[in-house]
């Protein structure tokens, strides 16, 4: 309940809109509380009862205004004829229902831009925490889950916890009028009421004590229905080729299954809520009637007075029924609040430290000293002791087999990891003691796989930077070789790519990542397999390019291909997460170790 509370407190941010909510609800109250009474001077012409002795001035009453007021409405009656009479106060009946709807109209006009802008800003929150998580929690997380949060989860809590917040001010107003005219009329039967009214909320909110948890483990389904669609459209060639669809579809039947169980059990107990409320209800008008008609056939109570009672009544009805569907609402979306808190709450671990310093250029050297890296829960670690300097201007390839830790050092330079031990540092400062914002400005990557958005081809190159012009682009798509199929008459600057780049084959959406980090014109280029998804053609068309590109620039580069790495400067060979040799291609051949055989390979192929 209080993280339930904590996120209602939104609404201060809205609070002008909030209170005209408010105050309309509470116009509407004061209208449907207004209805009550207008309709016992129709059923007193209607049974011709108590009027007439109210019609003489000289038993003008003095004990209350309110007997007061009935005296000379029904005065100013009586100089009507009875179907006149009828007409006039049938006409007062429907002005006060008119301003009654009007102002709750009103109330959930004022309401509407305030729910959407509370779903708004939570997706806004979840999304900026999504872009401010680790790499390393979406390695061990679901796509789909998190996608499931944001979309499914706000919507309930658009319906279920929003909702609530407008029926918890509206309904107890309408409740709180409806049983102050009632007490006014009798306090013993309303007593009665009040008592009936309670063992019936006990009842109704006995059926809700599983929902929650019910509610959770639907959404928990959901979310892996969504995980596994998102994989399986991501997949689906390997899906085809390998005749998986029956598997695939089986697995997603069987989710399906579990989740249409838990829907039904869910729909069961809020259906059993309704016609066990509407059962009580009647149990509780009927009881109401034979007590009521009691104090009437006594003349304690006129029968027009008791049928406003009984109105009044079924006003508290309504209402009642609908802050106990609240609570069926709140037990749902407690749960996917929950799970949209688990994300909000998580502790970011790779952050700027109060005093991080700015740093805006690189002059020096990047230095691995003593580092070592181990994965969450990993016994072995990915790198070990490592220690490497590189030197402003130096071009530096990484080899080893897969799983040997290359991208592994790249990530922690630009901290995408913090290292669990040693320290990486740029010209003496320590990555960690700097802005982060200030330390990846200086690089720009490419990496094995081609990351691309869908949108414009211009878009995906001038990614992330605030300032480019025609010139820049053209030279950055000329130099990664783009230039070609950017101007064929079917693409264009303008043309969508599509969802990661599907409208382009391989070698095209590796060029365009290549143009995007050479539009950046970092001072530290990171290439991690960059020429991988090319033919032999383009290859060295590039390599030529990133020969000139790497004049006088700092690069590493990851790669398996020897065309890639020979012209290094220096080549670090890695093993099990150690520098096993270092040196130029011409020294480690000569050495004939890992490196040799490496080459060796690459000369079978």
């Amino acid at each position: 309940m209080k993280e339930f509370i904590v996120y209602i407190s939104q609404v201060r941010r809205y609070k002008t809109l909030v209170i005209l909510h408010f105050i309309c609800y509470i116009f509407t109250a004061i209208f449907t509380v207004a209805s009550i009474p207008a309709i016992i001077p129709l059923f007193e012409m209607l049974f011709m009862q108590g009027s007439s002795e109210m019609l003489q001035a000289d038993q003008m009453p003095d004990q209350s205004v309110i007997q007061k007021l009935k005296f000379y409405f029904f005065k100013w009656l009586s100089t009507k004829d009875r179907h006149e009479g009828v007409i006039y106060v049938c006409g007062i009946i429907a002005v006060v229902f008119f301003l009654k709807n009007l102002f709750r109209y009103l109330a959930m006009y004022f309401m509407a831009p305030v729910r959407a802008s509370i779903v708004k800003d939570t997706r806004s929150n979840l999304f900026k925490k999504m872009m401010e998580l680790p790499i390393s929690y979406f390695s061990e997380e679901k796509k789909g889950d998190l996608i499931s949060r944001m979309t499914a989860d706000v919507h309930d809590i658009e319906w279920t916890l929003l909702s609530t917040f407008e029926s918890w001010v509206k309904d107890p107003l309408i409740i709180i009028g409806s049983l102050a005219f009632m007490l006014y009329t009798s306090a013993w039967l309303t007593l009665f009421v009040f008592i009936l009214l309670i063992l019936t909320a006990f009842v109704v909110g006995g059926i809700s004590r599983t929902l929650k948890k019910k509610s959770l483990n639907a959404q928990e389904e959901f979310s892996d229905l969504i995980s596994l669609q998102e994989e399986s459209l991501g997949g689906l060639r390997v899906i085809k080729l390998f005749g998986a669809e029956k598997y695939m579809t089986n697995r997603f039947d069987k989710i399906l299954q579990t989740y249409r169980n838990l829907l039904i059990q869910i729909q069961r107990r809020r259906d059993l809520a309704p016609p066990t409320s509407e059962f009580l209800g009647i149990v509780i008008v009927c009881l109401l009637m034979g007590v009521g008609s009691m104090f009437v056939f006594s003349g304690e109570m006129q029968s027009s007075v008791f049928l406003a009672f009984l109105y009044a009544f079924f006003s508290v009805i309504e209402p009642s029924k609908a802050l106990s569907a609240s609570y069926f609402n709140v037990q749902k979306g407690m749960a996917a609040l929950g799970r949209i808190n688990e994300i909000m709450d998580l502790d970011i671990k790779i952050h700027d430290k109060a005093d991080a310093v700015s740093k805006k250029s690189f002059d020096s050297e990047i230095q691995f000293d003593n580092v070592s890296f181990y994965y969450a829960g990993a016994e072995l670690p990915v790198l070990d002791k490592i220690q490497l300097t590189i030197r402003k201007g130096e071009t530096v390839a990484l080899v080893g087999a897969s799983g040997a830790g290359k991208s592994t050092m790249v990530d922690l330079l630009a901290r995408f990891h913090d290292v669990s031990s040693g320290s990486i540092k740029i010209d003496g400062i320590d990555i960690r003691n700097l802005k982060l914002k200030d330390l990846r400005s200086l690089m720009g990557m490419v990496t094995q796989d081609p990351i691309l958005f869908n949108d414009t081809i211009e878009n995906n190159i001038v990614f992330g930077i605030n300032k480019s012009n025609a010139v820049e682009i053209n030279q950055a798509l000329k130099l990664s070789n783009s230039e070609e199929f950017v101007k064929d008459p079917s693409k264009g600057l303008d043309f969508i790519i599509g969802d990661r780049g599907v409208k382009l084959s391989g070698g095209q959406k590796q060029r365009l990542t290549i143009a995007r980090a050479l539009l950046f014109n970092p001072e530290i280029l990171i290439l991690d397999e960059a020429t991988s998804a090319l033919d032999s053609a383009s290859e060295r068309q590039i390599q030529e390019a990133l020969d000139e590109l790497l004049v006088d620039r700092t690069a590493i580069v990851i790669a398996h291909r020897l065309s890639t790495v020979m012209k290094a400067d220096k080549i670090i060979v890695l093993k099990d997460g150690k520098i096993i040799e270092s040196g130029t291609h011409d020294s480690l051949l000569a050495k004939r170790g890992e490196y040799f055989t490496f080459v060796s390979l690459q000369t079978l192929k």
